[in-house]
């Protein structure tokens, strides 16, 4: 009788913990892609396209070319408040903390 008690008391606990790594793991696999129309042309940029976190400067203009537009931010840079950079590519931004990427983003 108290194996179908102590069974009875975790599965809630199992069926929780089942559900929330199986929504997890599902969630990891979802792709993003956006679709650009460039010159008339549709050019679908996914974020696998672009780069990823923690990548440098040197090795982002190495990949992908010197980019169009670049803007860095204004005031005291410290430890704390650090230059933050931002490479426009015209399809997607980079943006660097100091001289590695923190966050890519693609234009809609």
């Amino acid at each position: 009788m108290s194996n179908l008690v102590n069974t009875m008391k975790l599965n809630p606990l199992l069926l929780t913990a089942s559900l929330t790594i199986l929504s997890l793991l599902s969630a990891s696999n979802i792709a993003q892609a956006e679709i650009l129309k460039i010159d008339g042309q549709a050019k679908v940029i996914t974020k696998a396209d672009t780069p990823r976190r923690g990548v440098s400067m040197k090795s982002v203009k190495a990949k992908y070319g010197s980019a169009k537009k670049i803007t860095t931010s204004k005031g005291k840079v410290s430890r704390k408040h650090p230059r933050i950079t931002r490479w426009n590519y015209g399809n997607f931004s980079v943006y660097f903390e100091n001289k590695h990427v923190v966050h890519t983003v693609v234009h809609r």
